[in-house]
């Protein structure tokens, strides 16, 4: 009779025990290239991290220096989903022209969400801007979300190759 306690307890911890032991195991049988493919992916995500602290960085100082993180060549989409292919060095004019005629302040940024795959990182992010017309001092709000994907280059550096951004 005191036995039959004993194997009713033991049978249960054993069960435990056991179940400890293969969910303790489970992170061991991963291949080696999907460990890779995660250091990879998680070497990725910092430098586009690094990548937009810094393209944010120089924005904000209204320096055009955040046009070097595009592509020569890259896509933006439009609010009624036409798909433009664009060029830096138009994106350049088209922001001095800005800069000329506005202050901009960013008021605020969401913390970036990224998503990682391979040579391709896909990030998105929300914004809060002012532009402040130079001539009257007129204001008008940019609020809104800015959706890009990042790609790595040949060079091993990261640009942005696609954009869209959909403002309120």
């Amino acid at each position: 009779m005191k036995y039959y306690y004993l194997v009713r307890l033991v049978k249960p911890l054993l069960g435990l025990l056991i179940l400890l032991l293969i969910q303790s195991c489970n992170n061991e049988t991963r291949l080696p290239f999907e460990q890779e493919k995660l250091n990879a992916d998680s070497e990725s995500e910092s430098e586009v991290r690094k990548e937009i602290e810094g393209l944010y960085e120089v924005y904000t100082k209204s320096d055009l220096k955040w046009v070097d993180y595009y592509s020569q060549e890259y896509k933006l989409a439009s609010d009624d989903g036409t798909v433009q292919l664009k060029n830096r060095d138009s994106l350049r004019t088209e922001w001095e022209d800005i800069y000329k005629r506005y202050e901009v302040v960013l008021r605020e940024r969401g913390a970036p969400v990224l998503n990682v795959s391979g040579n391709q990182v896909f990030h998105y992010n929300s914004f809060d801007e002012l532009f402040i017309k130079k001539a009257t001092q007129d204001t008008f709000e940019n609020i809104g979300t800015w959706v890009v994907l990042w790609k790595r280059q040949a060079d091993s550096s990261w640009k942005i190759e696609f954009e869209t951004y959909h403002a309120e």
